[in-house]
């Protein structure tokens, strides 16, 4: 039963965890009556858009009626979203895990749950364990299917939405592997959970906490940081094709010149490459205690120092200038 706010109209409610997500505890409400997220959410008045588009959504009226149906705080259900609606295209489409989280949740006899920082494209490496999320099903090898985070018998449970049975979750985890030669090291995570904490804290409209390259008035970080990953997919000729969610592009006047690529769209190990890179650069490097070296040309023969110089001159030249005036800018204030 909910612990907070109003006598709820459902008899059953699991009480959100503190970092959860709004589609996760929704989920979680969902299984216990055997009905799926999305047709719990059109009961509460919300638009058939999918459960996971509501985490970047406040619908005032729809979640008073959750509200009313659960007993909790419209607070709670508030602080359970993850961004703004404007930074819908930071917010991954499918679900990403750390393994030893969910190893964790199923020990303390739990059900597996998604935690907010998971949604977004800032977070690449649990804040927690240090590893790098997972994305890839230990069963089925799929992305993007719903495995691990499926209903059954009024809870949700570990399943293989291909396979249809358990996933274990007890073997080794894959090793996290980086491109060109990064490597997640103490320094390393240091520097990226400063970025990742901050870009995190800028999504929802909060003060930095640490300085920032060209972070002004003008210029958030987050717009910096897709500037930098556009120049990274022109550098490697990977360029996806946009594929933005249906009801961002209806509240844009024009979609195409709103459209920008952010880590949320990419494999969770080449965004973990574009963060820590990100994260060296935007940084005063030379306060780091330790040297970062990287391996730009893959010859796997000789690394070199990461700097912003270094970044620069490994840039595609049509984007070298553009990248040169980020790595030189002032510090943020």
């Amino acid at each position: 039963m909910a612990k907070e706010g109003t006598p709820s109209s459902l008899p059953i409610i699991p009480f959100p965890h503190r970092a959860e997500v709004f589609s996760s505890w929704l989920a979680r409400l969902a299984a216990r009556y055997d009905l799926r997220a999305d047709h719990l959410a059109v009961h509460a008045g919300y638009p058939l858009r999918g459960a996971r588009e509501l985490d970047c959504y406040l619908l005032n009226q729809a979640d008073r009626a959750l509200v009313d149906m659960t007993g909790l705080s419209h607070r709670s259900i508030k602080t359970m979203r993850c961004a703004r609606p404007q930074a819908r295209l930071w917010v991954r489409d499918h679900p990403v895990w750390c393994r030893q989280c969910v190893r964790e949740d199923l020990l303390k006899g739990d059900e597996p749950w998604e935690r907010r920082v998971w949604r977004t494209g800032a977070t690449v490496f649990c804040e927690h364990h240090r590893r790098l999320l997972e994305e890839v099903c230990p069963r089925c090898n799929k992305i993007d299917k719903g495995c691990l985070f499926l209903s059954d018998k009024g809870r949700m449970q570990p399943l293989c939405a291909v396979k249809g049975d358990k996933i274990s979750l007890w073997g080794r985890a894959p090793d996290d592997q980086l491109p060109w030669g990064l490597t997640a090291d103490r320094t390393m995570l240091r520097c990226v959970k400063a970025l990742s904490m901050d870009l995190s804290r800028s999504l929802v409209g909060q003060t930095l906490r640490a300085q920032w390259r060209g972070v002004s008035r003008e210029r958030c970080l987050t717009t910096i940081v897709e500037e930098l990953t556009l120049m990274i997919l022109i550098t490697i000729n990977h360029l996806p094709k946009p594929q933005p969610p249906l009801c961002w592009m209806l509240e844009q006047p024009d979609w195409k010149a709103s459209f920008r690529y952010t880590p949320a769209m990419l494999p969770v190990s080449l965004a973990a490459s574009i963060i820590v890179l990100a994260s060296v650069i935007l940084s005063d490097h030379q306060f780091l205690e330790e040297r970062i070296f990287w391996d730009p040309s893959g010859c796997q023969i000789a690394c070199e120092l990461l700097t912003p110089e270094s970044y620069v001159m490994w840039l595609h030249p049509k984007v070298r200038s553009w990248g040169r005036q980020i790595v030189t800018a002032p510090f943020g204030l």
